[in-house]
């Protein structure tokens, strides 16, 4: 019985790592992506955010489209990526929030502050604090801590 169970869970992961990009002009999953469930896609937010590293990627401007569709699920993410010392992933990642519930961005408000308000040089340099400012703004996020 556990070999079954084990058989059964390979093939979900096998399939569910279908969805992930191969490469800078693989748009093939979008489609899918609009549709699958919410448990399906989780073991592969990580590898899905990777891809709106550089948003002049074909599948990064496909990929923020229908990636707010998993918003609660990404708030873990997305911190780790507000954390991070790629400045630029900041940036379209601050992008795709514009398309999130306000609800869920809240839960990622003092990333966001900081971000706005204490930027590195490096996130200065990248405008990523100009993009947190557009955030807070959009959502009101000044009235959260």
């Amino acid at each position: 019985m556990n070999e079954q169970y084990l058989y059964l869970w390979v093939i979900i992961l096998h399939d569910v790592f279908e969805l992930v990009p191969k490469d800078k002009f693989d748009c093939s999953c979008i489609e899918r992506l609009k549709s699958v469930d919410i448990k399906e896609v989780e073991p592969i937010l990580d590898a899905l955010l990777e891809w709106i590293q550089d948003i002049n990627w074909p599948v990064a401007k496909e990929l923020i489209k229908v990636l707010p569709r998993f918003h609660k699920a990404l708030i873990p993410h997305i911190k780790t990526i507000f954390n991070s010392n790629d400045d630029q992933w900041e940036c379209w990642t601050l992008c795709l929030l514009r398309d999130f519930p306000a609800d869920t961005v809240k839960y990622l408000s003092s990333e966001i502050k900081r971000i706005a308000e204490y930027p590195t040089k490096e996130e200065l340099s990248a405008e990523a604090n100009e993009y947190a400012l557009e955030i807070i703004q959009q959502f009101n996020l000044n009235d959260y801590k």
